[in-house]
């Protein structure tokens, strides 16, 4: 921790951060320095001079914002000389820039225009000055507008682009006067600028400026400005939403506050429109003669009563089932699957995780005790080597790779496992592009690598791996065969850079891993995810600080809703539901017989759909998720769901899903609730609302708070989120020492077991969350895939997400800042391939696989290897899940996402 000094600013004692920019610490004590082209998150620039001070023992006046505080200091920070400097240097300033202003934005040049009494152009001593070139708007972008007659060349955009989200789009051109920021070669929408909006938040003057709402929003008018976590990815990032007649117009990332900081990607940015979208559900509706009719709420909830009530008495608890969401809140969730186990009567309860994650935590809770990240997202930044395998970082968690790219910057190594190429190659030491299906070879092939060069850590294994150089053995043993050539003939990654990855990693000081879905979606995919962890514990890079495995989440509560026991065969806290113990405990804290709550594990989501298909499951109640896009072998799945005896679906908008359901339930949005979401690195991050529900709709929490007393199991009377959450902590004993109010400032990571714990940054620092306390190994075969390319069906489709969507798309799809980016599927195909089957850049094709077909657009790249394709599967026009297959990892009832053969035939 850095070393506080007395420095003396006015005369006043402070203590300042030694080493620290001054200017910084002087605002932090309430020294106001005037100053535009300084922001705490860029290097100091010194460009406006507007910050100037005196410090004794130094001639003249220096720029505070370039000057680093030493004990001692002793700084002049307002008298008359330096404010009337102000003035001058404000007024010469103002004479070469358009001051018109709109009130759509907050422009800090006119705050201080207004401070110095200089808005009136007769109290200014310098006239206007025309530059010699003609400025155009750069209006080109979906998202932003840029205004060079309104630039004061402070060099926050372009320093923003550059150090705080690595991208490196802005630069400026031409000279002097005349100079303007340029995007790339100079066209916004032509560049590799991706909307992101950092350089709007980081702009003093609204020379960059949002598009959307643009002709609508007046910062006089805003009625509130609300801080809350953003709807989208696993990062968790702390944003405000500016609300005006009851619409949110804005959404600006909050500083200061982890995991962010004030950084946002497109979607947190932009994607909010889905809220106002006129496909909103307002009303229940339910299915008569075939057809959906409007409903009165009582109506719809009784006639889900008695129907679920007429099931389950007719075939048993087991007969039902529930779907939960990762989109939803902890407190939403909570209470859903409370209301399956106890109402219901049943444990078949899951949701979206089994078709993300269910393999890497299936793997990571038998090895380390724990399936959630072991280090936060800020750790990114400073370890001194990353693998990332299977994840395509920079489009799916923008927000965590900034930490990457700048971690990059500052010479960390970075190698990437993909067998597609992603943007992160970009940034990356090594990139190893292995054909799909192969990670447990390769990573074998790295182990071995790392124990012929006693790279291992002998004293880690003995002292933290169950079982000790006995078990460490085992691995070796097995491992020995997969020499450099062995791994390249299966993988096809050169033998030389798998010697290179092991050599980079091993010698690391410190090390982490980001795994993803490419990793886990697999028929295999515990098994990879143990070869990862292998290679992990036996060089010992866990446990320490900056050191772990982190499988980012791809959606805001992924983390959350396992966490509150949306699991089949866990409750809260991952506690076993078999364990007549936890029963009890679990049985005595909702006020239920233990007897009532079923020992029996339940069924996973896929196996829902197959028991559906066999008649076995009758009911089924489906909260905010949407299968019909996102599960495997579509067909199947449509096929289960229209088997039903009844379903219903609760939802913002009529999704795939709804409009096969008999019942339709209208629920708030993320913006019109409040509760808490569960991030990446298990921090528990508050949900607060900004706006109305629009028509009927409601809270889920409060809607199967409701449905429960209608089946006559009544559950308590909450009389918010907050006392659902204090219910939640005393289940759940990884969260004990979490409430609403603690969480009322920042984050708090888990576990965090007594209400005067700090949270947990890195876990297993003293022992891991296992039986014994240790680690454990699980060496592991390549086996090949069941699934091959053949002579029918000779490509491998590989799927997956894109920055500019989320999901299924319900969400992301109904923002036209986000639209106007892509909007239309497409399947990558390499170069090669295309030129033997005669295929053409946009071309219209058909894939084919044994499950199902669909046609879509090529697009022609070397990003995949030749043999291979890849599809994002946001769109419902083209659904990437009529080709998958729902064949189940054994260990985690995964399914395998990722490998599908298929045929490619050209249609136009």
């Amino acid at each position: 921790m850095a070393n506080k000094v007395k420095i003396y600013i006015d005369g006043k004692e402070i203590l300042a951060t030694e080493g620290a920019n001054l200017l910084h610490e002087a605002r932090l004590n309430g020294f106001n320095i005037p100053g535009l082209c300084y922001h705490h998150k860029i290097s100091p620039t010194g460009a406006c001079r507007l910050c100037l001070v005196k410090i004794e023992g130094q001639r003249g006046m220096v720029a505070s914002c370039s000057v680093k505080v030493a004990e001692g200091m002793k700084i002049t920070a307002f008298d008359q000389e330096l404010e009337d400097t102000r003035r001058f240097l404000l007024d010469y300033l103002l004479s070469e820039q358009n001051i018109d202003y709109d009130y759509t934005y907050h422009d800090e040049l006119r705050d201080l225009m207004l401070q110095y009494n200089l808005e009136k152009p007769e109290s200014r001593l310098f006239k206007p000055v025309q530059p010699n070139v003609e400025f155009k708007v750069d209006d080109s972008s979906p998202v932003l507008t840029y205004d060079p007659s309104k630039c004061i060349k402070c060099f926050r955009c372009i320093k923003a682009c550059d150090e705080v989200q690595g991208k490196n789009v802005l630069s400026f051109y031409e000279r002097g006067l005349n100079s303007y920021i340029v995007a790339g070669t100079g066209i916004w929408a032509e560049s590799e600028c991706d909307g992101c909006g950092e350089c709007v938040q980081l702009c003093p003057t609204g020379a960059i400026v949002e598009k959307p709402n643009r002709n609508e929003i007046n910062l006089e008018r805003i009625e509130k400005k609300v801080r809350t976590t953003c709807p989208y990815c696993g990062v968790g990032c702390q944003i405000e939403l500016l609300v005006q007649n009851g619409k949110i117009v804005r959404s600006n990332g909050v500083e200061g506050v982890l995991p962010n900081d004030g950084r946002l990607c497109v979607k947190g940015r932009f994607g909010y429109e889905f809220v106002h979208s006129p496909e909103r559900l307002t009303t229940p509706l339910i299915r008569k003669n075939g057809k959906f009719v409007e409903a009165s709420w009582d109506e719809a909830l009784n006639l889900i009563a008695h129907k679920f009530n007429s099931i389950k008495e007719q075939y048993g608890p087991d007969s039902l089932a529930g779907y939960a969401s990762a989109k939803c809140t902890n407190e939403d969730n909570y209470i859903f699957q409370k209301f399956i186990r106890t109402v219901f009567g049943t444990n078949n309860i899951d949701y979206c995780t089994r078709l993300c994650h269910a393999s890497t935590v299936t793997a990571m809770l038998k090895s380390i005790g724990d399936g959630a990240a072991s280090n936060s997202i800020e750790d990114f930044e400073t370890t001194d080597c990353l693998i990332v395998t299977g994840n395509n970082i920079i489009e799916t968690h923008p927000i965590t790779a900034t930490y990457v790219k700048r971690g990059a910057a500052r010479g960390m190594k970075i190698i990437v496992i993909d067998p597609k190429w992603t943007p992160l190659v970009n940034y990356s030491t090594l990139w190893l592009q292995p054909r799909l299906g192969t990670d447990v070879a390769l990573l074998n092939g790295m182990v071995r690598e790392v124990i012929v060069n006693n790279w291992i850590d002998h004293d880690f294994i003995e002292n933290r791996v169950e079982g000790g150089m006995q078990t460490f053995l085992e691995l070796k043993s097995l491992v020995d065969k997969y020499t450099p050539e062995y791994t390249e003939k299966i993988t096809g990654v050169p033998a030389e850079k798998i010697k290179e990855a092991a050599r980079i990693y091993g010698t690391a000081k410190t090390a982490m891993v980001a795994t993803g879905m490419g990793m886990s979606q697999q028929v295999t995919g515990t098994h990879n995810v143990f070869s990862l962890l292998n290679l992990i514990l036996v060089t010992g890079k866990i446990g320490k600080e900056r050191c772990g495995i982190d499988p980012p989440r791809g959606q805001n509560n992924v983390q959350g809703a396992t966490d509150v026991g949306c699991h089949p065969a866990m409750y809260p806290g991952y506690i076993p539901v078999a364990n007549d113990d936890n029963r009890r405990h679990v049985a005595q804290i909702w006020g239920v017989p233990f007897e009532s709550l079923s020992e029996k594990p339940g069924l996973t989501t896929v196996e829902i759909v197959q028991a559906a298909n066999q008649g076995k499951i009758k009911g089924l109640y489906i909260m905010g998720e949407n299968p019909m896009i996102s599960d495997p072998n579509l067909n199947h799945t449509e096929q289960a769901l229209k088997s039903l005896e009844f379903l219903v679906v609760q939802d913002i908008f009529l999704t795939e899903t709804a409009q096969l359901a008999h019942v339709v339930l209208p629920a708030a949005s993320w913006a019109e609730k409040n509760g808490t979401f569960v991030n990446s690195d298990r921090r528990v991050l508050r949900v607060r609302k900004a706006i109305d529900s629009p028509g009927e709709a409601r809270d889920d929490w409060r809607i199967i708070h409701e449905l429960a007393a209608r089946m006559g199991k009544p559950m308590p009377d909450y009389s918010d989120e907050a006392e659902i959450f204090d219910e939640l902590a005393k289940v759940t004993p990884i969260m004990a020492g979490i409430s609403h109010s603690r969480l009322e400032n920042h984050g708090i990571q888990w576990p965090c077991p007594s209400p005067d714990h700090p949270g947990t940054s890195t876990l297993y620092l003293d022992k891991f969350n296992t039986p014994s306390g240790k680690a454990k190994l699980f060496p592991v075969e390549h086996v090949d895939q069941s699934e091959r390319a053949t002579p029918e069906f000779p490509f491998i489709l590989n799927s997956g997400r894109i920055l500019y969507h989320y999901h299924t798309g319900t969400m992301s799809r109904k923002n036209k800042a986000l639209t106007e980016f892509i909007n239309h599927p497409y399947v990558i195909m390499h170069p090669n391939d295309a030129q033997k089957l005669g295929i053409k850049q946009g071309g219209i094709v058909k894939l084919t696989s044994k499950r199902g077909t669909l046609q879509t657009q090529v697009r022609i790249a070397d990003e995949v290897l030749e043999g291979e394709l890849f599809m994002p599967w946001h769109f419902s026009e083209a659904q990437v899940n009529r080709l998958t297959r729902d064949e189940l990892d054994p260990y985690s009832r995964i399914a395998p996402f990722k490998i599908s053969a298929v045929k490619i035939e050209l249609l136009g």
